[in-house]
């Protein structure tokens, strides 16, 4: 199905009738929440085109599922890009003419200030930006960005409650929850961990840990010494976790999504430096992570910034034992001592006192993983989350008339 199929002349949306809908992301490659959202809609009977940055396997994904994709490559932060960016913002500005989308829907903030601008030149659309995280609000630069344009958006989604808050102290207009789900039946924790275990010689009772997350490099002042995702953090941990449990084997699971593979280098440098290289793996991207977390013990996630975070969701789903910072989401979606642990951001003490409590105590360990697994399917489904995102256009549509005039200067 190509894009061109879908653009043409609509009527005002109705109560019932499929919407039209332009979901727009500033990335190629992940993004698995971004698929599972753009392909739920399009399930529910709505005309969805989906506008990525560029080729990659996302985009592949989503022309596989019948989605019509358009690519506008609309990212740049140097001077010298500036032309390409221009032109690309003009290009999506034809695009949602010719698309005439009844919703336009952002994620990222990438994509959120380019839809930001586009619509001035279509405002009949319901305006939509939904932030899977607030990293960039450390900067001076992008936060003045993201606060000037605000007023651009008829609906922010947070996709935790932290992140709906946040935005709602900043001023935005109309403010809601929507949680990226998932196919929660589609992870079995009935799936064993032996081929995990067998491929690095593991017996089936040597202790493991993991974290899986994608590294990000940054250079904020705010995520000097941990990271974003608190890869430092679990390295620091990795000793204190050792001293205690001596047999324990401990993995780092995940790559850099972009970059020349510095940063990954520098975190096995610092393990390497630590003295724990015999006890710990960096393993890389892997496709089939429903057999690693079938394979480890405990999970977890010392991320300094946070929303749901689908990892955690997978690792709850696998009825695994999990510990996360207590940060953004990550409350959401870990309740600390009944699904999980939560500890204090950017402490190795504090993470590897929770991850030792858990490897001591099977039993507890696979209680809570039930426990988080069952709440997991209330709360992440995607058939669910879906629904309730549609339930959330059609009454911002309805109420968009009064809602803009109301945030019109001097009303009132």
């Amino acid at each position: 199905m190509k894009a061109a199929a879908m653009i043409g002349s609509r009527a005002p949306a109705r109560p019932g009738r499929g919407l039209r809908i332009l979901q727009v992301t500033a990335t190629s490659v992940g993004g698995a929440w971004f698929y599972d959202q753009v392909t739920g809609l399009a399930r529910l009977g709505h005309s969805v085109l989906a506008v990525l940055p560029g080729a990659g396997p996302l985009h592949d994904r989503l022309r596989a599922a019948g989605i019509p994709v358009e690519i506008i490559s609309f990212q740049g932060k140097r001077l010298s890009q500036l032309p390409r960016v221009t032109a690309a913002e003009l290009r999506l500005l034809r695009l949602v003419r010719a698309f005439r989308p009844d919703v336009i829907h952002a994620h990222l903030l990438k994509a959120v200030m380019s839809c930001r601008l586009a619509t001035l030149g279509y405002p009949s659309a319901l305006r939509v930006s939904q932030l899977p995280g607030t990293v960039h609000l450390h900067s001076p630069l992008l936060r003045w960005l993201d606060c000037s344009t605000l007023s651009r958006d008829d609906v922010v989604i947070g996709s935790c409650q932290a992140i709906a808050d946040r935005y709602r102290a900043m001023g935005a207009r109309t403010v809601a929850v929507s949680y990226y789900g998932c196919d929660v039946r589609g992870i079995d924790p009935q799936v064993s961990g032996t081929g995990f275990r067998r491929e690095f010689g593991l017996a089936d009772g040597t202790p493991t840990v993991g974290m899986i997350a994608h590294m990000y490099a940054t250079r904020m002042r705010a995520y000097r010494g941990t990271g974003v995702k608190g890869h430092e953090v679990f390295l620091d941990a990795v000793p204190l976790i050792l001293r205690r449990v001596p047999d324990a084997r401990l993995f780092v699971v995940g790559d850099e999504l972009a970059g020349d593979g510095g940063y990954r280098r520098a975190l096995e440098d610092r393990g390497a430096a630590l003295g724990v290289a015999g006890n710990l793996r960096f393993i890389g991207h892997r496709t089939d992570i429903t057999s690693v977390l079938a394979g480890l013990d405990v999970v977890v996630n010392p991320s300094m910034e946070e929303s749901a975070c689908y990892a955690m969701v997978e690792a709850l789903l696998m009825e695994r034992g999990v510990v996360a910072s207590n940060v953004g989401g990550l409350p959401d979606t870990v309740q600390h001592g009944e699904t999980g642990l939560l500890v204090p951001p950017g402490d190795p003490a504090a993470l590897a006192a929770a991850v030792t409590e858990l490897l001591a105590d099977p039993g507890r360990r696979r209680e809570m993983g039930r426990l988080g697994r069952a709440r997991c399917l209330r709360q992440f489904d995607i058939a669910v989350t879906v629904a309730k995102l549609e339930t959330l256009y059609r009454q911002a549509l309805h109420e968009l008339p009064r809602t803009r005039a109301d945030a019109q200067p001097g009303h009132g």
